[in-house]
């Protein structure tokens, strides 16, 4: 089938937005920010991705809430333009599930998935204590996205990142091993996967 995404995003027979199965696997950003006043809040977003690795930067797009407002983690960057983003592992699912609740601005996503949350080293927000790698980011730019057909707004929120948490036992001969990190991704609709099989290719000379 082919159709026009502004004229309908869901056309017969398809009942849910195809994107987000399409444009998947997606790392899951699970940010962090705070507000003037100290209100941590805690967040994933699977719009998520890395956009440059020299100087390396990181984006994620929250769109407003279902009442039209803006998301705290988007709110709070203007009082503290900076973030964390804690890596999800499997073993964190559940509780970056949680975390993804729409509660009010007072309540505490950590306290709520019963995380403990870490002192950052150059930025305000903390990070997921337990997460086994972390980036702090700086904002560098925040980008108006076009507003769709339900009216609901969204921004990309750009980041440079000044300091990166890796769990030493993540390290083997110089790299990361994805397997021992069991990074979550998002696909479409409420599916998952896990980094767990991995092949090589190597780019021709």
């Amino acid at each position: 089938m082919f159709y026009d995404p502004r004229e309908d995003l869901r056309p017969q027979p398809l009942t849910h937005n195809p994107l987000n199965a399409l444009v998947a696997p997606r790392p899951i950003g699970w940010i962090s920010t705070i507000s003037a006043q100290g209100e941590c809040n805690l967040a994933p977003y699977s719009y998520f991705n890395a956009f440059s690795a020299d100087p390396p930067v990181v984006g994620y797009a929250p769109n407003a809430t279902t009442a039209g407002g803006a998301k705290d983690s988007l709110a709070n960057l203007e009082a503290v333009p900076e973030f964390t983003v804690s890596v999800v592992s499997a073993d964190l699912a559940e509780q970056m599930n949680k975390t993804s609740k729409e509660l009010p601005h007072d309540v505490d996503e950590y306290g709520i998935a019963g995380l403990e949350a870490g002192e950052s080293k150059l930025v305000r927000p903390p990070y997921v204590m337990r997460a086994r790698a972390v980036l702090e980011c700086k904002v560098f730019d925040i980008i108006k996205l076009p507003v769709g057909k339900s009216g609901r707004g969204s921004q990309l929120v750009l980041g440079e990142v000044i300091g990166i948490h890796i769990n030493d036992d993540l390290i083997v001969d110089g790299k990361v091993n994805a397997k021992a990190l069991q990074q979550v991704a998002r696909l479409g609709y409420f599916d998952y996967t896990v980094v767990d099989n991995l092949f090589e290719l190597l780019r021709p000379e």
